[in-house]
């Protein structure tokens, strides 16, 4: 037995309520098992409580037993732990502990007192494996998600362990970052390994091949199944794959909807940017109205955000320019173009700083010279919209994750901007939250004339937005309507774009023609 976990509950310290509560549970050595549940389910705690961490390192109540191939966890020593255990943490940041890559993934090995030879072979072997070999010589501080999260497994490659658990291992990688981590699974299935893997986006986890799904609520193992068309039911919970949901469609009728559009509110003409001689973006030409709610796809290093800066005038043009409004960012501030457009952070911590939310929302008009009685109007405003009144004289740092996404927004809607940005706004999100925050993003259009998302999810895509630009290699390679882009496989194949199960279901039923919202067809197929 790989696993084994008796009548385990768990307390943080300082928590009322327990992270888990009697669970049991028996995983076979070689079985790949997924873990699903919204967050705070107890599907890190769980991860945790394996890999020894609970009780051994994090304070509070414990009850019960877990063992991993026969050694109790409490008490036994991490460094015993970590033959028999590895893990991948959701923020791989924190698993990253030296500046050279060589030297991180060689960290482990050497700290097991490994023979010098040894750990030369396997830090090159584990390196070849994740596709990081070229990374080798590079600083770690450097390297995009997608390549700490290629370091982080190399890390746990080299140390070989016999089980191997992955709390959201895929929460903010991009398309071709999914596939290869998908590699590294499946090359882990297959010698024999026992995978116990925590994950949002579990269509990408339930395409590697799983033995039992596993679905958390509260604290307890609510469901385990074997076979994904046994979610059916849990849909709205987590994110089920389209597959599973439709069935035969026929006679679906293709409706073309026509979208009444408002001036240019964005106009890139020409524009090219580098970083210290290496490009980023070149010869981008690109046209936005109001009325557009816009996606911009694409992997890491495509060019996105450097856009986003771009338009928000952080960045200035090295060739061509940029206009907003019929205003030229080159010869704007910043604070400038803030009443035209702004931008939400993936991170809300990377927003967030002040001691109170009325503090946090009114910061932004305030340094714009907004009077007082107008600075108030604003902040009920966007309070109102954003659900927060009751919040407001609340730390923002006291509140929940989607509170915290809500209050990030807020913060920019106070200086009430035209154009709105989101970077990545559902990363890392379970599917609840998910639906939620962008059904409350949508219900702000029309208070914000022309929305930009940021984002690898191509469902998020479909779902909310008219319109799809495709950047590769910091260049344009498709712009049109989101439909009919997405529907294309000559795109998806030049911008390494994933065809997700909604994309495969979609132009199944249009004949290839388009793809179509999991609503529409839900409403169509039903």
């Amino acid at each position: 037995m790989a696993i084994e976990v008796k009548g385990l509950t768990f307390r943080y310290a300082n928590k009322e309520e327990p992270a888990l509560r009697n669970v049991n549970l028996r995983i076979e050595e070689g079985e790949t098992v997924l873990l699903a549940g919204r967050s705070g389910s107890g599907k890190s705690t769980l991860i945790k409580a394996i890999n020894g961490l609970i009780p051994n390192r994090y304070e509070g109540q414990y009850e019960g037993e877990v063992k991993v191939l026969g050694t109790i966890v409490k008490g036994a020593s991490l460094s015993h732990l970590s033959r028999l255990v590895g893990t991948v943490m959701q923020e791989v940041g924190k698993q990253l502990v030296l500046p050279n890559v060589e030297d991180d993934v060689a960290f482990g090995p050497c700290n097991l007192c490994f023979q010098r030879e040894e750990v030369r072979a396997r830090v090159e072997s584990s390196l070849r494996s994740v596709n990081a070999l070229h990374l080798r010589e590079r600083d770690v501080n450097e390297l995009s998600g997608g390549e700490k999260q290629r370091v982080a497994i190399a890390g746990i490659l080299a140390l070989d362990p016999p089980i191997i658990l992955m709390d959201e291992p895929l929460a903010n990688l991009d398309s071709e970052g999914v596939r290869l981590v998908q590699e590294q699974m499946r090359m882990m299935k297959e010698r024999g390994k026992t995978l116990v893997i925590a994950e949002h986006r579990t269509e990408e986890v339930l395409d590697v091949g799983v033995d039992r799904i596993i679905f958390m609520e509260k604290g307890k193992i609510m469901r385990e199944v074997r076979e994904e068309r046994e979610l059916k039911d849990l849909f709205g919970v987590i994110k089920i794959p389209s597959r599973v949901l439709i069935g035969e469609c026929k006679g679906f009728e293709v409706r073309r909807e026509r979208r009444e559009l408002g001036p240019i509110s964005i106009k890139i003409e020409g524009v090219s940017f580098d970083y210290d001689g290496k490009e980023a973006l070149k010869d981008v030409n690109l046209e936005i109205r109001e009325g557009e709610r816009v996606a911009l796809l694409g992997n890491n290093g495509a060019g996105k955000s450097t856009l986003a800066k771009l338009i928000l005038g952080i960045l200035k043009p090295k060739r061509g320019r940029v206009l907003v409004y019929g205003m030229d960012t080159r010869e704007k501030e910043v604070y400038e173009l803030a009443n035209y457009v702004g931008l939400v952070f993936q991170d809300p911590f990377s927003m967030l700083f002040a001691k109170s939310v009325e503090e946090e929302l009114s910061y932004g008009p305030r340094n714009l010279g907004v009077r007082s009685d107008e600075l108030r109007e604003r902040v009920n405003e966007a309070s109102a919209k954003c659900g927060l009144d009751h919040l407001l004289k609340h730390s923002p740092f006291a509140t929940s994750y989607g509170e915290k996404k809500r209050i990030s927004v807020a913060s920019i809607l106070t200086m009430r901007p035209k154009i709105l940005i989101l970077d990545e706004p559902t990363a890392g999100q379970d599917y609840a939250s998910y639906t939620q925050f962008m059904d409350f993003i949508m219900g702000l259009f029309g208070t914000v004339k022309t929305l930009i998302i940021i984002t690898h999810d191509t469902d998020l895509a479909i779902e909310y937005t008219d319109r799809t630009v495709i950047l590769s290699n910091g260049r344009i390679i498709a712009d049109g309507p989101t439909k009919s882009v997405l529907a294309d496989e000559n795109y998806l194949k030049a911008g390494k774009i994933r065809e997700t199960s909604l994309i495969e279901v979609g132009k199944r039923i249009t004949g290839g023609e388009m793809v179509l919202s999991l609503r529409e067809i839900l409403e169509s197929c039903s």
